[in-house]
């Protein structure tokens, strides 16, 4: 008898660790954060995600070559779901935000700045519209305090195709289809990054949603270090936009009247039927 007790204990001994091993390997939400130079403000953030009410998540910390003391500030945590890196030198957002998604291993990647505070609710949420809604791939969050980001996927692509109206930080998307549609964040881009990783997505086939929740809330006071003009950064976006549309003539799309630029967007599928026919109805009369 006492043979057998330790023998079923062993097993769920094992059983246990296993169990752990799974929960470690296979996290369902990468948490995905490039940080420089933010010793300070980088504890509001990580204790934000930590204290997250859904706990099936890993969080990847790219230090982005941070002279401060930003690695001591995140080797403070023992949490055995950070996995932490550094880079040599100061790579730039894209890059750094590629070697995330990378190294990532949930179903869901979930972005998030070193200068923000995640909502405790904020990855529960999106991981139960990701799991309620198959045909979403990009999910976003409100953000406290700023306009209000539209909640069906053709309002948001209407916005996406003339300016970045989905975020950054506040998103959530699958990580299959940018793997599966070889998306990745533009590397020569200094600016306007996550703009063009949105309509990379966009223009391969992705749906988008936004709750109607805050799951973010941001710290307007913070100091930008990544300098670049956003206005040099939107123009080079939309010069892109006009490539993808009409590879010929990428000037076209914008010296065409609403109806033509809506022609041009047929074949492209961004808007759900019902939507692109009567947008058609009312600007082609």
């Amino acid at each position: 008898m006492n043979i057998k007790r330790v023998l079923i204990a062993g097993i769920v001994l094992a059983i246990g660790i296993y169990g752990g091993y799974l929960w470690q390997a296979k996290p369902k939400v990468s948490v995905v954060m490039l940080t420089y130079q933010r010793e300070t403000m980088l504890p509001q953030a990580i204790e934000s995600i930590l204290g997250q009410t859904y706990k099936n998540f890993e969080m990847i910390i790219i230090n982005d070559g941070s002279t401060d003391k930003t690695e001591q500030v995140v080797k403070n945590y023992q949490d055995r779901r950070i996995r932490y890196y550094k880079n040599d030198i100061n790579h730039g957002i894209a890059y750094s935000r590629n070697k995330a998604a990378n190294l990532a291993r949930g179903e869901y990647i979930m972005i998030m700045d070193d200068d923000d505070k995640s909502e405790p609710e904020r990855m529960a949420k999106q991981v139960d519209f990701l799991e309620k809604h198959k045909d979403i791939s990009v999910v976003a969050g409100q953000i406290k305090g700023l306009p209000r980001i539209p909640e069906n996927h053709d309002n948001i692509a209407m916005g996406l195709i003339q300016y970045n109206n989905f975020g950054n930080a506040n998103v959530m998307y699958r990580s299959a289809f940018a793997k599966q549609h070889k998306i990745h964040y533009d590397e020569k881009l200094k600016t306007s990054e996550d703009w063009d990783f949105w309509l990379a997505m966009l223009f391969s086939g992705a749906k988008f949603a936004a709750l109607k929740d805050d799951v973010l809330e941001r710290n307007g006071a913070s100091k930008k270090y990544y300098q670049a003009s956003y206005e040099d950064g939107n123009v080079i976006i939309r010069e892109k936009i006009g490539e993808r549309i009409s590879p010929q003539n990428p000037q076209k799309f914008y010296q065409a009247n609403a109806c033509e630029k809506l022609q041009m967007l047929g074949d492209k599928k961004i808007f759900t039927v019902p939507f692109y026919k009567n947008l058609l109805k009312i600007n082609c009369p």
